[in-house]
């Protein structure tokens, strides 16, 4: 649907109210986008790095989506950002349903998609999940030099074919780094640090920061 056929108040008006909000945030430092790294788990047998966008979801006291994941970003990268407004918005609920809108008010962010909770990997849309979610996805600029915290112990930079690549399967790190990834390790990653690059161990896909 055109957007000149269909003008949304505001951002709140297509946001359900029984549904689990996340936020995440584009941020791109000339070809390459930054995603948070979870702590290192085990899955049969694997060491799995999973992927997160940075962000997350709202607390009591953010008194916007902006103001949350401006709070999330503070907390997950030691660094402010500025959020950047879009012209366009896309709202997602399927991998077939997507249409383009023009949003009224201050909170315009890239996309908005419904989604499932607590899917399998690269499938948002599983059966197999916890119930209804909605991403609100930022566009940001980096307002100082993001580093590792305790809650995202790793930061990865990768360029935009990488990014697509992790979003459809598991990728080895080695690989990606190989590519043209790079890998910040924080204080909280510094034991494991040197092992990362262990040939079986694999990169997961990007997530909103609720997976």
């Amino acid at each position: 649907m055109n957007a000149d056929n269909q003008r949304l108040p505001s951002l709140r008006a297509i946001l359900p109210d029984d549904t689990f909000l996340g936020t995440s945030l584009i941020l791109r430092q000339g070809n390459r986008f930054l995603y948070g790294v979870r702590p290192v788990r085990q899955e049969e047998g694997h060491p799995i790095l999973e992927l997160t966008g940075i962000g997350g979801g709202l607390e009591e006291e953010d008194q916007s989506l902006a103001a949350g994941v401006l709070r999330e970003a503070q907390e997950e990268i030691g660094c402010r950002v500025h959020l950047l407004p879009c012209s366009e918005t896309l709202i997602v609920r399927g991998q077939s349903e997507v249409e383009q809108v023009v949003l009224e008010g201050d909170e315009r962010p890239a996309a908005v998609v419904f989604r499932h909770y607590r899917t399998p990997p690269h499938q948002p849309w599983h059966e197999n999940n916890r119930g209804p979610a909605c991403l609100i996805v930022f566009v940001a600029a980096l307002a100082g030099q993001p580093w590792p915290t305790r809650e995202l112990p790793y930061l990865l930079w990768l360029t935009p074919e990488q990014v697509l690549a992790t979003a459809q399967d598991d990728v080895p790190l080695p690989r990606l780094l190989s590519g043209g990834a790079e890998l910040v390790v924080g204080e909280a990653g510094a034991a494991t640090g040197e092992q990362l690059a262990a040939p079986d161990r694999l990169a997961g896909s990007p997530g909103p920061g609720f997976g």
